[in-house]
């Protein structure tokens, strides 16, 4: 579950999964994964991961995540689907690849929770070791406006990622918010636990949160980007 995508116009309020495969959309950009050997980061259940394989025919795609116990559920639920395989790693360390063995590294909304600045930095440093040269980093995630969590300037301090696209989509993520606030309510109040339901109410954003009132008032941002690994060689835009 992420905090999804709505254009502005839309209503749409009873597919819980709606927005979020609509955030993937938006991550992807113009960014083909037919026949690329995707890696997702922070990849959590694997819903996006599926998604993405049925959707984009990628030649291979693993979804790596921190929680051992996330991924032991990945690999029972999804463990029959080709091309998709799932890792255990500490992203902000070690991202178990050989250099330049990856075409995509993908991350949606992620970073904000991996430390700060110098972890933030540290993880960039490991996608650009994967990447394949002129290979694409796709981003989205919570920037406070204060600077005190992730930011695009952290992910290109060490220069081996340039910015090829970024894009503030705080306006629709917030309405995505907005417009399935409801039915993300009921799924907490009939699945979660009394004792845990706060806890995954701010995790859904839901409205009345800290962190739906910091999107609201401001204070926090939603952006979008497009990174390509820095090379010798002219890279061609997207």
């Amino acid at each position: 579950m992420n905090y999804g995508y709505a254009d502005l116009d839309e209503d749409i309020n009873d597919d819980i999964d709606y927005c979020s495969k609509e955030l993937y959309k938006q991550v992807l950009a113009h960014v083909l994964l037919t026949n690329q050997n995707v890696l997702e980061v922070s990849c959590g259940r694997g819903a996006g991961a599926v998604w993405c394989v049925h959707n984009y025919a990628s030649g291979s795609y693993v979804g790596a995540d921190l929680s051992s116990t996330v991924i032991d559920v990945c690999r029972q639920r999804h463990s029959m689907i080709s091309r998709l395989s799932f890792v255990v790693a500490d992203t902000t360390k070690y991202l178990p690849f050989e250099n330049e063995s990856l075409d995509i590294v993908l991350c949606v909304e992620a970073t904000h929770a991996y430390g700060g600045p110098a972890a933030v930095q540290r993880f960039a440093s490991e996608v650009a070791r994967v990447l394949r040269p002129n290979g694409y980093f796709l981003w989205c995630d919570l920037c406070h406006i204060d600077g005190s969590d992730t930011s695009i300037d952290y992910l290109t301090a060490n220069g081996e990622l340039i910015v090829e696209e970024k894009i503030n989509i705080t306006r629709n993520v917030l309405h995505a918010l907005d417009i399935q606030s409801n039915i993300r309510a009921e799924f907490i109040e009939r699945y979660a636990r009394p004792k845990e339901q706060e806890y995954f109410r701010l995790f859904a954003g839901l409205p009345g949160t800290r962190m739906y009132n910091g999107i609201y008032e401001g204070h926090i941002q939603y952006w979008r980007a497009v990174f390509r690994k820095k090379t010798t060689t002219n890279m061609s835009t997207i």
